[in-house]
């Protein structure tokens, strides 16, 4: 069975990035997976804390995504990591969707994207799906974590 979500919203909600589902990295507290992916994205200390203290994860999207700010040059390769360590910290520091993601069991599942082919699967059902591949990884590693 396939699992596919869209958004924050729904019972579904909870597997989004931006969910309400805040978490501490190094004694900082970010808000949603968003904040924190979105954060990473500069070595820029002011930057960085503007996206932390955006109000929504749509502001924290909008000013990570400025194209007049410095992205850091290595972004393209490390991105997948930040958003796997985003989401394995949501789902380790919140007990509540945790076990709702570990009663997915082994489901795939997929983000469900009307236009982003690279985290979700896109308009056509085509896309890489990385964001759906990482919950399950964060899955797997949380289920072993538990059992040992």
């Amino acid at each position: 069975m396939t699992i596919y979500f869209y958004k924050e919203f729904g019972p579904l909600g909870y597997l989004a990035s931006y969910s309400n589902h805040g978490f501490y990295i190094d004694g900082i507290y970010y808000k949603t997976v968003e904040h924190y992916y979105q954060s990473q994205k500069f070595l820029d200390n002011k930057i960085q804390e503007r996206i932390i203290n955006a109000e929504t994860p749509k502001e924290a999207s909008n000013i990570g995504r400025d194209k007049n700010l410095p992205l850091r040059q290595d972004w393209e390769k490390l991105k997948n990591s930040f958003m796997h360590v985003g989401i394995y910290e949501k789902f380790k520091q919140n007990k509540d969707i945790q076990k709702l993601l570990l009663d997915t069991g082994d489901c795939e599942i997929v983000e469900e994207t009307t236009k982003g082919n690279y985290w979700g699967c896109g308009p056509l059902k085509d896309g890489t799906n990385y964001f759906g591949k990482i919950l399950c990884k964060v899955r797997e590693e949380l289920r072993k974590e538990i059992e040992s």
